[in-house]
């Protein structure tokens, strides 16, 4: 027996020393360093070198161990100065010639104009745990490549790092704006033979998150900016470009003469509009840093039927003028890193179009995708920069939308267990599919959910419809049977799939490291009042749940009064995001909204 527990108590010790071994993170910067210099001619010199060390077979096999490096050849010159792999024992491995192989890069493979583009491919040879790769490399850029000297750099990685270092040489007559966000730290800065340099040193950063829902601009993340562009300047670098020109050609006029015929109102041309640059000309998604952050003409755009984010909001700009509706192009800055001091041309996260009919409110649209509803109730926390010449304005969206939903309604249960009735839906901004309403009415059969599907609508009434808000009352007779099992029958209660049935948030892990970002605020309302035949009564035990916190609340009330059941379901959410501190919080609401429990009934006839 002494012999058993002596096996017990060293194989539990040995397994929990294999525990404490076992890497906390796949790889270890040991050092990343990036220098990027202004050199008086106008040139630029990126310089690039990380040390990495192999803490798992996922990272060589599947992470880490090739290394890619895009460029334009046409005015780029890369130069690879070290990459060698050392070895646990501490051999030195270099990289071999066919470890270099240039490649097409994946975003420019169907955008003609961005093909002589190239990725080097650095494949690192002789890997293996505890192995250590070392690479540097260099990039010089000819003068007139970019308009300025700029970059937005996230400080975290995928693994990580011991010691980054981020140095930024300007001529000493040069004005450099910059700024660290979400981390408190500064350069030391040295001069010397008319340059000043700006050195910023990081140690012990944590690797990046990899949990879902965090922020989806990264803008909770410490990242380094600088410019030596004001943002007055950037949205006059942008704005001044000769393809904001909008001149068309015949074939776009041809095309908008066939759009005008075809559409009842303006709000349909608007759209009509739209659909032909987001469906038919294809978009680059080539990053802007790529495209030198130019446009072309929105003619060689059409013509070409591509064109990147950017292309694709002018052209749609130029289509909108020439049918005599007046708009503008929009480059959106995330409004926590947007600094007026920093005109950093990579902070833009979208190009939209801003829409100003004569006999409508104002909308904005994508250039890349349809949308069901303006986009101004998607974007707060956000700055939108007008790119107009001539009045550079800038806007910050702080409106608080709380995307409303509610739905009421009358119920009757009949004795062959038949559901008929009639339920009111009225839908705010984002949750409200305004221009999908608009296109084709009988779209409004398709919001709701639960245990109703479109097949049970026998008729429904647009009381209104508006961007703001609109109306629907439906009445219906459901077609399918209850679940019965055994007598007991079951209904899920009825629901609007634009509201959170929209988020697909079904699970949350206990813990959380990073904010938690929701796809949008919502105030979400239920009240039914369902009428029972007497032989008739509700299994589920009566409920009274009110849960409050300070960004929002839970009401799940289901009771039984006679032959009725009053059922009165409530969730607000009044904030994009959830810091960590209130998750626990987040996560008890939304089980609770989520609990099958509340949200069905179990019958007994």
């Amino acid at each position: 027996m002494m012999k058993n527990i002596l096996v017990v108590v060293l194989a539990s010790v040995f397994s929990l020393g294999v525990i404490a071994q076992q890497p906390r993170s796949d790889a270890t910067y040991e050092q990343i360093i990036k220098e990027y210099t202004l050199n008086e001619d106008g040139s630029m010199d990126f310089h690039y070198y990380k040390k990495i060390e192999l803490n798992t077979h996922y990272s060589f096999n599947r992470l880490y161990g090739e290394t890619f490096i895009v460029y334009d050849p046409n005015y780029q010159e890369l130069k690879i100065n070290k990459a060698i792999v050392t070895q646990k024992d501490g051999k030195v491995v270099p990289s071999p010639e066919n470890a270099f192989n240039e490649v097409l890069p994946r975003f420019a493979a169907n955008a003609p104009y961005f093909n002589h583009l190239r990725e080097m491919v650095v494949t690192h040879a002789g890997l293996e745990l505890e192995a250590v790769i070392e690479l540097d490399y260099t990039i010089h850029t000819k003068n007139g490549f970019y308009p300025e000297f700029m970059a937005d750099n996230l400080i975290t990685e995928s693994s990580p790092i011991m010691e980054k270092i981020i140095s930024i040489k300007v001529p000493a007559n040069k004005n450099l704006h910059y700024r660290v966000f979400n981390l408190r730290t500064g350069p030391e800065i040295l001069e010397s033979e008319g340059f000043k340099e700006y050195k910023f040193t990081f140690k012990g950063i944590k690797e990046m998150s990899h949990e879902y829902y965090q922020p989806h601009n990264q803008n909770h993340l410490p990242r380094l900016v600088f410019s030596t562009y004001n943002l007055s300047e950037a949205q006059q670098f942008l704005s001044n470009q000769e393809a904001l020109n909008y001149k068309v050609d015949k074939d776009m006029q041809d095309a908008l003469s066939e759009i005008k015929e075809d559409s009842v109102d303006m709000r349909s041309r608007i759209l009509k509009i739209q659909k032909l640059v987001t469906d038919e000309i294809n978009t680059y998604k080539v990053p802007p840093v790529y495209s030198r952050y130019l446009a072309r003409h929105p003619i060689d755009v059409w013509k070409s039927n591509g064109g990147t984010p950017f292309e694709k909001s002018i052209l749609l700009v130029t289509l909108f003028r020439e049918a005599g509706i007046h708009a503008e192009p929009l480059a959106i800055i995330p409004t926590n890193l947007c600094d007026e001091n920093i005109g950093c041309l990579d902070q833009i996260s979208k190009y939209y179009v801003q829409v100003n009919p004569y006999d409508d409110k104002q909308m904005i649209l994508s250039p890349t995708e349809t949308t069901e509803q303006n986009l101004i109730y998607s974007l707060t926390g956000h700055t939108m920069l007008e790119l107009n010449p001539s009045k550079l304005n800038v806007f910050a969206n702080t409106e608080n939308y709380e995307n409303q939903v509610s739905m009421t309604g009358e119920m009757i249960l009949d004795s062959n267990m038949k559901f008929t009735g009639n339920v009111e839906l009225t839908i705010f901004e984002k949750a409200n599919p305004h221009y999908k309403i608009i296109e084709d009415s009988s779209h409004v059969k398709k919001l709701i959910g639960g245990g109703l599907s479109k097949e049970d609508i026998k008729s429904f009434e647009l009381i209104n419809c508006a961007q703001v808000r609109s109306s629907i009352k439906y009445n219906f007779e459901k077609k399918d049977s209850l679940r019965n099992q055994s007598n007991y029958f079951f209904f899920d209660l009825p629901n609007c799939k634009n509201g959170t049935e929209n988020w697909h948030i079904n699970y949350l892990n206990p813990n959380r490291d990073t904010e938690f970002e929701i796809p949008f605020p919502v105030s979400e309302h239920y009240d039914f009042t369902i009428m029972l035949p007497e032989d008739i009564k509700l299994v589920n035990p009566a409920e009274n749940i009110e849960v409050i916190s300070d960004f929002g609340e839970v009401i799940i009330s289901i009771v039984q009064e006679e032959n009725a059941i009053v059922v009165k379901r409530m969730l607000r959410v009044s904030t994009n995001t959830v810091p960590v501190s209130s998750f626990a919080d987040f996560k008890e609401m939304l089980d609770i909204w989520n609990d099958k429990k509340y949200r069905e009934l179990i019958l007994k006839k």
